[in-house]
Protein backbone atom coordinates (compact mmCIF):
# COMPACT_ATOMS: atom_id res chain seq x y z
CA UNK A 1 0.00 0.00 0.00
CA UNK A 2 2.70 2.19 0.90
CA UNK A 3 4.48 2.44 -2.85
CA UNK A 4 0.52 3.13 -3.75
CA UNK A 5 0.71 5.51 -1.95
CA UNK A 6 4.00 7.36 -2.47
CA UNK A 7 4.33 10.29 -4.59
CA UNK A 8 5.89 9.48 -7.97
CA UNK A 9 5.25 13.02 -9.32
CA UNK A 10 7.72 16.27 -8.27
CA UNK A 11 7.47 19.78 -9.68
CA UNK A 12 7.52 23.44 -9.07
CA UNK A 13 5.50 26.21 -9.68
CA UNK A 14 6.61 27.17 -12.83
CA UNK A 15 6.18 24.12 -14.34
CA UNK A 16 3.88 24.30 -17.63
CA UNK A 17 0.91 22.04 -17.68
CA UNK A 18 2.44 20.21 -20.89
CA UNK A 19 5.32 18.63 -18.73
CA UNK A 20 2.81 18.15 -15.61
CA UNK A 21 0.07 15.98 -18.12
CA UNK A 22 3.44 14.19 -20.06
CA UNK A 23 4.77 13.08 -16.28
CA UNK A 24 1.49 12.15 -15.24
CA UNK A 25 1.22 9.98 -18.40
CA UNK A 26 4.26 8.17 -17.66
CA UNK A 27 4.01 7.37 -14.00
CA UNK A 28 0.21 6.24 -14.29
CA UNK A 29 -0.52 4.61 -17.82
CA UNK A 30 -3.09 2.42 -16.63
CA UNK A 31 -5.25 5.42 -16.42
CA UNK A 32 -7.28 5.87 -19.19
CA UNK A 33 -7.91 9.68 -18.80
CA UNK A 34 -4.08 9.72 -20.11
CA UNK A 35 -4.32 8.43 -23.54
CA UNK A 36 -6.99 8.94 -26.47
CA UNK A 37 -8.94 11.94 -27.23
CA UNK A 38 -9.79 12.55 -23.65
CA UNK A 39 -6.20 13.18 -23.33
CA UNK A 40 -5.75 15.26 -26.06
CA UNK A 41 -8.33 17.43 -25.62
CA UNK A 42 -6.42 17.93 -22.20
CA UNK A 43 -3.01 18.65 -23.92
CA UNK A 44 -4.51 21.37 -25.87
CA UNK A 45 -6.75 23.00 -23.02
CA UNK A 46 -4.17 22.71 -20.29
CA UNK A 47 -0.45 22.84 -22.07
CA UNK A 48 0.53 26.38 -21.03
CA UNK A 49 -1.15 26.71 -17.85
CA UNK A 50 -0.18 26.49 -14.51
CA UNK A 51 -0.40 23.41 -12.26
CA UNK A 52 -3.28 24.40 -10.16
CA UNK A 53 -5.08 25.58 -12.84
CA UNK A 54 -4.41 22.11 -14.44
CA UNK A 55 -5.28 20.47 -11.01
CA UNK A 56 -8.89 21.86 -11.03
CA UNK A 57 -9.67 20.80 -14.86
CA UNK A 58 -8.42 17.15 -13.92
CA UNK A 59 -10.31 16.53 -10.60
CA UNK A 60 -13.52 16.08 -12.17
CA UNK A 61 -12.15 13.83 -15.05
CA UNK A 62 -10.41 11.65 -13.06
CA UNK A 63 -13.47 11.70 -10.76
CA UNK A 64 -15.75 10.52 -13.37
CA UNK A 65 -13.09 7.75 -14.08
CA UNK A 66 -13.12 6.51 -10.50
CA UNK A 67 -10.19 8.26 -9.32
CA UNK A 68 -8.96 10.82 -6.93
CA UNK A 69 -6.23 13.30 -7.16
CA UNK A 70 -4.30 14.49 -4.17
CA UNK A 71 -1.54 16.76 -3.75
CA UNK A 72 0.92 16.18 -0.97
CA UNK A 73 1.78 19.75 0.18
CA UNK A 74 5.13 20.30 2.31
CA UNK A 75 4.61 23.94 2.45
CA UNK A 76 6.53 25.10 -0.16
CA UNK A 77 5.96 26.49 -3.73
CA UNK A 78 6.43 22.96 -5.07
CA UNK A 79 3.59 20.66 -5.78
CA UNK A 80 3.84 16.10 -5.17
CA UNK A 81 0.39 15.18 -7.19
CA UNK A 82 -0.62 11.31 -6.16
CA UNK A 83 -3.70 9.62 -7.71
CA UNK A 84 -5.66 7.33 -6.02
CA UNK A 85 -8.57 4.99 -6.59
CA UNK A 86 -11.70 6.84 -5.10
CA UNK A 87 -12.68 4.23 -3.00
CA UNK A 88 -8.97 4.32 -1.64
CA UNK A 89 -9.98 7.87 -0.03
CA UNK A 90 -10.07 7.27 3.71
CA UNK A 91 -7.00 4.78 3.83
CA UNK A 92 -5.04 7.39 1.71
CA UNK A 93 -5.83 9.92 4.01
CA UNK A 94 -4.61 7.88 7.10
CA UNK A 95 -1.71 7.07 5.79
CA UNK A 96 -0.49 10.35 5.77
CA UNK A 97 -1.90 11.89 8.95
CA UNK A 98 0.27 9.07 11.00
CA UNK A 99 3.54 9.61 8.76
CA UNK A 100 7.23 10.19 10.23
CA UNK A 101 10.01 11.75 9.61
CA UNK A 102 10.82 14.81 7.24
CA UNK A 103 9.67 16.69 5.20
CA UNK A 104 6.13 16.46 6.76
CA UNK A 105 3.39 16.38 4.17
CA UNK A 106 -0.32 17.65 4.44
CA UNK A 107 -2.22 15.39 2.20
CA UNK A 108 -5.14 17.84 0.26
CA UNK A 109 -7.38 16.40 -1.71
CA UNK A 110 -8.51 18.34 -4.91
CA UNK A 111 -11.80 18.29 -5.54
CA UNK A 112 -13.59 18.77 -8.53
CA UNK A 113 -15.37 22.36 -8.55
CA UNK A 114 -19.02 22.66 -8.18
CA UNK A 115 -20.72 22.91 -11.35
CA UNK A 116 -21.99 26.37 -12.38
CA UNK A 117 -25.55 27.44 -13.26
CA UNK A 118 -25.70 27.17 -17.19
CA UNK A 119 -25.32 31.66 -17.93
CA UNK A 120 -27.44 31.61 -20.96
CA UNK A 121 -25.38 33.58 -24.19
CA UNK A 122 -26.67 34.49 -27.28
CA UNK A 123 -26.34 31.26 -29.69
CA UNK A 124 -23.65 32.71 -32.32
CA UNK A 125 -23.93 30.94 -35.70
CA UNK A 126 -21.39 28.13 -35.97
CA UNK A 127 -18.14 28.68 -38.34
CA UNK A 128 -16.66 26.24 -40.00
CA UNK A 129 -13.36 24.54 -38.57
CA UNK A 130 -10.26 25.91 -40.17
CA UNK A 131 -6.85 23.33 -40.03
CA UNK A 132 -4.36 26.33 -39.20
CA UNK A 133 -1.12 24.59 -39.78
CA UNK A 134 -2.09 23.28 -43.20
CA UNK A 135 1.23 22.38 -45.07
CA UNK A 136 4.32 21.92 -42.39
CA UNK A 137 8.04 21.48 -43.75
CA UNK A 138 10.15 19.78 -40.98
CA UNK A 139 13.48 21.20 -39.89
CA UNK A 140 16.49 18.16 -39.88
CA UNK A 141 17.44 19.74 -36.75
CA UNK A 142 15.98 22.82 -34.07
CA UNK A 143 16.04 25.50 -36.16
CA UNK A 144 16.01 29.07 -34.44
CA UNK A 145 14.72 31.71 -36.88
CA UNK A 146 14.33 35.10 -34.93
CA UNK A 147 14.14 39.34 -35.54
CA UNK A 148 17.77 39.13 -35.46
CA UNK A 149 18.59 36.54 -38.18
CA UNK A 150 15.73 37.16 -40.23
CA UNK A 151 15.23 39.45 -42.89
CA UNK A 152 12.74 39.51 -46.08
CA UNK A 153 11.75 36.09 -46.22
CA UNK A 154 15.75 34.75 -45.79
CA UNK A 155 17.01 33.57 -42.13
CA UNK A 156 20.94 32.69 -41.59
CA UNK A 157 21.22 29.77 -38.53
CA UNK A 158 24.27 28.18 -37.21
CA UNK A 159 25.14 24.55 -36.56
CA UNK A 160 27.74 23.55 -34.41
CA UNK A 161 29.54 20.07 -36.35
CA UNK A 162 32.45 18.41 -34.20
CA UNK A 163 34.76 21.61 -33.49
CA UNK A 164 33.51 23.84 -36.29
CA UNK A 165 30.35 25.85 -36.50
CA UNK A 166 28.51 25.87 -40.13
CA UNK A 167 26.07 28.66 -41.54
CA UNK A 168 23.14 28.16 -43.73
CA UNK A 169 20.88 30.62 -45.71
CA UNK A 170 17.61 29.76 -45.47
CA UNK A 171 14.99 31.07 -48.10
CA UNK A 172 11.56 31.06 -47.36
CA UNK A 173 10.31 32.88 -50.53
CA UNK A 174 10.29 29.24 -52.08
CA UNK A 175 8.01 26.51 -50.87
CA UNK A 176 9.32 23.93 -49.44
CA UNK A 177 11.95 26.33 -47.93
CA UNK A 178 15.72 25.28 -49.08
CA UNK A 179 19.39 25.94 -47.65
CA UNK A 180 21.89 26.90 -49.10
CA UNK A 181 25.54 26.07 -47.30
CA UNK A 182 27.26 29.47 -46.64
CA UNK A 183 30.51 28.32 -46.21
CA UNK A 184 30.52 25.59 -49.12
CA UNK A 185 32.34 28.51 -51.32
CA UNK A 186 34.64 30.00 -48.57
CA UNK A 187 38.54 29.11 -48.80
CA UNK A 188 39.30 31.66 -46.12
CA UNK A 189 38.38 29.38 -42.62
CA UNK A 190 35.96 31.58 -41.62
CA UNK A 191 33.49 29.81 -38.70
CA UNK A 192 29.85 30.17 -39.43
CA UNK A 193 29.30 31.65 -35.58
CA UNK A 194 31.30 34.57 -37.28
CA UNK A 195 28.54 35.31 -39.87
CA UNK A 196 25.26 37.66 -39.38
CA UNK A 197 22.70 37.86 -41.93
CA UNK A 198 22.04 41.75 -41.70
CA UNK A 199 19.94 42.05 -44.81
CA UNK A 200 18.62 39.93 -48.08
CA UNK A 201 17.00 39.98 -51.20
CA UNK A 202 17.00 38.08 -54.28
CA UNK A 203 20.21 39.99 -55.61
CA UNK A 204 22.47 40.05 -52.99
CA UNK A 205 22.61 39.24 -49.25
CA UNK A 206 24.85 41.59 -46.72
CA UNK A 207 26.54 40.20 -43.52
CA UNK A 208 28.60 41.06 -40.57
CA UNK A 209 31.94 39.11 -40.36
CA UNK A 210 33.64 38.72 -36.32
CA UNK A 211 37.09 39.25 -37.75
CA UNK A 212 38.56 39.88 -33.97
CA UNK A 213 37.33 37.76 -30.61
CA UNK A 214 39.01 39.77 -27.93
CA UNK A 215 38.54 38.96 -24.16
CA UNK A 216 35.67 41.24 -23.32
CA UNK A 217 33.01 41.72 -25.84
CA UNK A 218 34.03 45.42 -26.26
CA UNK A 219 37.00 44.42 -28.00
CA UNK A 220 35.69 42.48 -30.87
CA UNK A 221 35.74 43.70 -34.15
CA UNK A 222 33.55 42.90 -37.09
CA UNK A 223 33.71 43.80 -41.29
CA UNK A 224 30.92 44.11 -44.07
CA UNK A 225 30.31 41.88 -46.98
CA UNK A 226 28.10 41.86 -49.23
CA UNK A 227 27.42 38.45 -51.72
CA UNK A 228 26.27 37.99 -55.04
CA UNK A 229 25.34 34.36 -55.08
CA UNK A 230 28.55 32.45 -54.65
CA UNK A 231 31.03 35.43 -55.20
CA UNK A 232 31.74 37.47 -51.83
CA UNK A 233 33.37 41.31 -51.77
CA UNK A 234 33.98 43.26 -48.92
CA UNK A 235 31.66 46.24 -47.93
CA UNK A 236 32.49 49.28 -46.21
CA UNK A 237 35.77 51.52 -46.00
CA UNK A 238 38.68 49.28 -46.98
CA UNK A 239 40.14 47.51 -44.03
CA UNK A 240 38.01 48.94 -41.21
CA UNK A 241 37.04 46.80 -38.62
CA UNK A 242 33.92 48.04 -36.72
CA UNK A 243 33.14 47.59 -32.78
CA UNK A 244 29.91 45.79 -31.80
CA UNK A 245 26.45 48.15 -32.46
CA UNK A 246 23.29 47.77 -30.79
CA UNK A 247 20.63 45.18 -32.77
CA UNK A 248 19.43 45.36 -35.26
CA UNK A 249 20.81 47.49 -37.67
CA UNK A 250 18.77 49.57 -40.75
CA UNK A 251 19.67 48.80 -44.16
CA UNK A 252 18.11 51.16 -46.58
CA UNK A 253 19.18 50.79 -50.54
CA UNK A 254 22.54 50.61 -50.29
CA UNK A 255 23.75 52.09 -46.84
CA UNK A 256 23.55 50.32 -43.77
CA UNK A 257 22.60 52.17 -40.37
CA UNK A 258 23.95 51.35 -36.93
CA UNK A 259 23.72 52.27 -33.74
CA UNK A 260 26.67 52.37 -31.46
CA UNK A 261 25.66 53.01 -27.81
CA UNK A 262 29.03 54.33 -25.63
CA UNK A 263 28.81 55.31 -21.75
CA UNK A 264 32.76 56.75 -21.31
CA UNK A 265 33.05 59.37 -21.03
CA UNK A 266 29.30 60.00 -21.25
CA UNK A 267 26.28 58.59 -22.19
CA UNK A 268 25.99 58.44 -26.03
CA UNK A 269 24.14 57.20 -29.37
CA UNK A 270 25.98 57.49 -32.43
CA UNK A 271 24.22 56.92 -35.71
CA UNK A 272 26.18 55.54 -38.19
CA UNK A 273 25.83 55.58 -42.16
CA UNK A 274 27.87 52.92 -43.85
CA UNK A 275 28.14 52.93 -47.65
CA UNK A 276 29.88 50.43 -49.73
CA UNK A 277 32.86 52.65 -49.79
CA UNK A 278 32.43 55.35 -47.04
CA UNK A 279 31.49 56.03 -43.35
CA UNK A 280 30.14 59.07 -41.40
CA UNK A 281 28.37 59.90 -38.25
CA UNK A 282 25.16 61.44 -38.99
CA UNK A 283 23.05 62.42 -35.58
CA UNK A 284 24.27 61.69 -31.73
CA UNK A 285 22.10 62.04 -28.75
CA UNK A 286 22.75 60.79 -25.60
CA UNK A 287 19.40 58.82 -24.89
CA UNK A 288 19.41 55.13 -26.69
CA UNK A 289 17.73 55.42 -30.16
CA UNK A 290 15.23 53.28 -32.70
CA UNK A 291 15.65 54.31 -36.63
CA UNK A 292 12.58 53.99 -38.42
CA UNK A 293 12.47 54.46 -42.27
CA UNK A 294 9.80 56.37 -43.37
CA UNK A 295 10.22 56.76 -47.20
CA UNK A 296 12.88 57.13 -49.80
CA UNK A 297 15.60 58.67 -48.13
CA UNK A 298 14.17 59.37 -44.86
CA UNK A 299 15.16 58.16 -41.41
CA UNK A 300 13.32 59.09 -37.87
CA UNK A 301 15.30 58.57 -35.11
CA UNK A 302 13.34 58.34 -32.09
CA UNK A 303 14.24 58.75 -28.71
CA UNK A 304 13.62 55.42 -25.99
CA UNK A 305 13.32 57.71 -22.86
CA UNK A 306 11.36 60.21 -24.04
CA UNK A 307 9.42 62.10 -26.81
CA UNK A 308 11.82 63.50 -29.18
CA UNK A 309 12.23 62.79 -32.36
CA UNK A 310 14.23 63.56 -35.67
CA UNK A 311 13.82 63.20 -39.40
CA UNK A 312 17.07 62.86 -41.10
CA UNK A 313 16.66 63.34 -45.21
CA UNK A 314 19.41 62.49 -47.03
CA UNK A 315 18.61 65.22 -50.33
CA UNK A 316 17.97 67.91 -47.46
CA UNK A 317 20.47 71.14 -47.35
CA UNK A 318 20.23 70.52 -43.21
CA UNK A 319 19.97 66.93 -42.92
CA UNK A 320 18.76 66.46 -39.49
CA UNK A 321 15.64 68.64 -38.00
CA UNK A 322 13.61 68.10 -34.95
CA UNK A 323 10.29 66.43 -35.52
CA UNK A 324 7.03 67.16 -33.45
CA UNK A 325 7.63 65.52 -30.15
CA UNK A 326 5.86 61.95 -30.04
CA UNK A 327 2.73 61.75 -27.54
CA UNK A 328 3.67 59.11 -25.55
CA UNK A 329 7.34 57.19 -23.88
CA UNK A 330 7.59 53.69 -24.71
CA UNK A 331 11.15 52.14 -24.12
CA UNK A 332 11.05 48.53 -25.24
CA UNK A 333 8.21 48.95 -27.12
CA UNK A 334 9.74 51.64 -29.42
CA UNK A 335 11.54 49.06 -31.31
CA UNK A 336 8.03 48.28 -32.66
CA UNK A 337 7.21 51.49 -34.49
CA UNK A 338 6.09 51.00 -38.32
CA UNK A 339 6.02 53.75 -40.73
CA UNK A 340 2.07 53.67 -42.05
CA UNK A 341 3.16 56.36 -44.81
CA UNK A 342 3.00 59.76 -45.60
CA UNK A 343 4.10 61.13 -42.22
CA UNK A 344 2.19 58.61 -40.36
CA UNK A 345 4.37 56.04 -38.25
CA UNK A 346 2.47 53.45 -35.99
CA UNK A 347 3.84 53.33 -32.08
CA UNK A 348 2.47 51.63 -28.85
CA UNK A 349 3.04 51.88 -25.07
CA UNK A 350 1.46 50.70 -22.08
CA UNK A 351 -1.13 51.59 -19.93
CA UNK A 352 -2.42 50.47 -16.54
CA UNK A 353 -6.19 49.42 -15.66
CA UNK A 354 -7.69 47.82 -12.21
CA UNK A 355 -8.81 43.93 -12.44
CA UNK A 356 -12.05 43.89 -12.31
CA UNK A 357 -12.79 41.11 -9.83
CA UNK A 358 -10.12 42.15 -7.63
CA UNK A 359 -9.09 45.85 -6.40
CA UNK A 360 -5.83 44.75 -5.65
CA UNK A 361 -4.60 43.80 -8.89
CA UNK A 362 -4.01 45.82 -11.46
CA UNK A 363 -3.50 44.73 -15.43
CA UNK A 364 -1.03 46.40 -18.22
CA UNK A 365 -2.62 47.48 -21.35
CA UNK A 366 -1.65 47.93 -24.70
CA UNK A 367 -1.75 50.77 -26.59
CA UNK A 368 -1.26 51.85 -30.39
CA UNK A 369 -1.16 55.22 -31.58
CA UNK A 370 -1.19 57.00 -35.11
CA UNK A 371 1.05 59.62 -34.74
CA UNK A 372 1.84 62.06 -37.69
CA UNK A 373 5.47 63.36 -36.61
CA UNK A 374 5.06 67.09 -39.36
CA UNK A 375 1.88 68.24 -37.63
CA UNK A 376 1.50 66.27 -34.50
CA UNK A 377 -1.64 64.88 -34.41
CA UNK A 378 -2.32 61.52 -33.05
CA UNK A 379 -5.04 59.51 -32.14
CA UNK A 380 -4.93 55.98 -30.14
CA UNK A 381 -6.88 52.56 -29.57
CA UNK A 382 -6.98 50.28 -26.60
CA UNK A 383 -5.73 46.43 -27.27
CA UNK A 384 -7.62 45.17 -24.99
CA UNK A 385 -7.31 41.14 -25.01
CA UNK A 386 -3.93 41.23 -26.83
CA UNK A 387 -1.22 39.49 -24.23
CA UNK A 388 -1.68 36.76 -21.73
CA UNK A 389 -4.90 35.38 -19.86
CA UNK A 390 -4.34 33.82 -17.29
CA UNK A 391 -6.40 32.63 -13.79
CA UNK A 392 -4.34 33.79 -10.69
CA UNK A 393 -5.55 32.82 -6.60
CA UNK A 394 -5.12 35.82 -4.86
CA UNK A 395 -4.84 33.57 -1.42
CA UNK A 396 -1.74 34.81 0.73
CA UNK A 397 -2.43 31.93 3.34
CA UNK A 398 -4.21 29.09 2.22
CA UNK A 399 -6.27 29.22 5.67
CA UNK A 400 -7.91 32.92 3.17
CA UNK A 401 -11.05 31.93 1.39
CA UNK A 402 -10.15 30.88 -2.12
CA UNK A 403 -10.94 33.42 -5.10
CA UNK A 404 -9.35 32.89 -8.52
CA UNK A 405 -9.38 36.01 -10.76
CA UNK A 406 -8.71 36.27 -14.55
CA UNK A 407 -6.02 38.79 -15.38
CA UNK A 408 -5.89 39.71 -18.70
CA UNK A 409 -2.59 41.96 -19.13
CA UNK A 410 0.47 42.43 -21.52
CA UNK A 411 3.45 41.36 -20.35
CA UNK A 412 5.96 40.64 -23.41
CA UNK A 413 7.60 41.35 -26.55
CA UNK A 414 5.83 42.66 -29.43
CA UNK A 415 6.92 42.51 -33.03
CA UNK A 416 5.57 44.34 -35.63
CA UNK A 417 6.44 43.90 -39.85
CA UNK A 418 4.00 44.33 -42.92
CA UNK A 419 1.50 41.99 -43.89
CA UNK A 420 0.14 41.76 -47.31
CA UNK A 421 -1.67 44.89 -48.78
CA UNK A 422 -2.57 47.25 -45.94
CA UNK A 423 -2.54 44.93 -43.26
CA UNK A 424 0.55 44.28 -40.44
CA UNK A 425 1.53 41.49 -38.41
CA UNK A 426 1.01 42.47 -34.68
CA UNK A 427 2.98 39.21 -32.79
CA UNK A 428 3.55 38.77 -29.22
CA UNK A 429 5.89 36.43 -27.37
CA UNK A 430 6.22 36.34 -23.48
CA UNK A 431 7.14 33.36 -20.91
CA UNK A 432 3.82 33.63 -18.99
CA UNK A 433 0.95 31.09 -18.30
CA UNK A 434 -2.57 30.83 -19.54
CA UNK A 435 -3.88 31.97 -23.21
CA UNK A 436 -1.84 33.74 -25.34
CA UNK A 437 -2.30 36.20 -27.53
CA UNK A 438 -0.02 34.75 -31.07
CA UNK A 439 -0.66 37.70 -33.56
CA UNK A 440 -3.07 40.54 -34.28
CA UNK A 441 -3.44 41.26 -38.31
CA UNK A 442 -4.20 44.92 -38.39
CA UNK A 443 -5.83 46.52 -41.56
CA UNK A 444 -4.33 50.06 -41.36
CA UNK A 445 -7.01 51.63 -44.07
CA UNK A 446 -10.06 49.92 -42.37
CA UNK A 447 -8.68 49.52 -38.87
CA UNK A 448 -9.96 45.82 -38.90
CA UNK A 449 -8.29 43.50 -37.29
CA UNK A 450 -8.16 39.62 -37.15
CA UNK A 451 -6.98 37.63 -33.66
CA UNK A 452 -5.39 34.34 -33.74
CA UNK A 453 -4.55 32.75 -30.39
CA UNK A 454 -3.24 29.56 -28.60
CA UNK A 455 -7.01 28.66 -28.52
CA UNK A 456 -6.65 28.55 -31.94
CA UNK A 457 -3.14 26.78 -32.00
CA UNK A 458 -2.04 24.75 -29.04
CA UNK A 459 0.68 23.38 -27.38
CA UNK A 460 2.87 25.92 -29.47
CA UNK A 461 3.42 29.36 -29.53
CA UNK A 462 4.70 29.85 -33.20
CA UNK A 463 6.33 33.43 -34.82
CA UNK A 464 3.92 34.64 -37.69
CA UNK A 465 5.55 35.99 -40.93
CA UNK A 466 4.45 37.17 -44.21
CA UNK A 467 6.48 36.21 -46.67
CA UNK A 468 5.27 37.98 -49.97
CA UNK A 469 7.01 35.93 -52.45
CA UNK A 470 4.27 33.12 -51.42
CA UNK A 471 2.00 35.66 -51.08
CA UNK A 472 1.62 33.34 -47.77
CA UNK A 473 1.54 33.82 -43.75
CA UNK A 474 3.47 31.68 -42.03
CA UNK A 475 4.13 30.26 -38.75
CA UNK A 476 7.66 29.70 -37.40
CA UNK A 477 8.32 27.09 -34.41
CA UNK A 478 11.85 25.51 -33.53
CA UNK A 479 11.06 22.43 -34.91
CA UNK A 480 9.11 22.84 -38.60
CA UNK A 481 7.46 25.64 -40.41
CA UNK A 482 4.08 25.86 -41.32
CA UNK A 483 1.93 27.96 -43.68
CA UNK A 484 -0.81 29.27 -42.45
CA UNK A 485 -4.65 28.75 -45.03
CA UNK A 486 -4.85 31.87 -47.17
CA UNK A 487 -6.08 34.86 -45.16
CA UNK A 488 -9.57 35.04 -46.40
CA UNK A 489 -10.17 31.68 -44.98
CA UNK A 490 -8.64 33.24 -41.73
CA UNK A 491 -11.11 36.17 -41.89
CA UNK A 492 -13.82 33.28 -42.37
CA UNK A 493 -13.03 31.41 -39.31
CA UNK A 494 -12.06 34.13 -36.70
CA UNK A 495 -14.27 37.31 -38.40
CA UNK A 496 -12.71 40.84 -38.11
CA UNK A 497 -13.86 42.90 -34.93
CA UNK A 498 -12.59 47.13 -35.81
CA UNK A 499 -10.17 49.37 -33.86
CA UNK A 500 -11.87 52.92 -32.53
CA UNK A 501 -8.76 55.36 -32.89
CA UNK A 502 -9.93 58.50 -31.51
Amino acid sequence: MQAQFDPLVHIDWKTPGGDLLGLLQHYYPDIGVFAGPVFEMLLDELSNEMPEVCFEALAPVLASHGYDLWNLDAGGDDYRPVIVATDQREAFARYWQGQRGEPRFTANLIEPPKPAAPARKPAKPKRGKVKWLQEVHDYPGATYVHEYNYRNGWAAITEQDEDQWLCFLIDYNQWPPAEQDMLEHRTDGVDGADLQLIDANARRSLWKRQVIRGDYSADDRYQYEIRHDDEIAAFGPAQVQWPEFEQPCVVVDSAIFERQRLYEPEHLTRIWRITADSSEVIFEHADELTILPVGPRRLLFMQHNGPLCWIWNQDAPQQTIAAKPMPVEAYKLRAASAYLGGDEILLFSEGARQNVEHSGYQETVLLAWRFNFVTGAATKALLDGFGSELRQDTRLLVTQPKQVITLRTFHGQLQVARGHGDWWVWSYRANTFGTQTLAWFWNQGSDEVVKLSTKDIPRIKPDVRYVPAQDRYLAFETAFVARLPVFSEMVEAKECEVLVFK
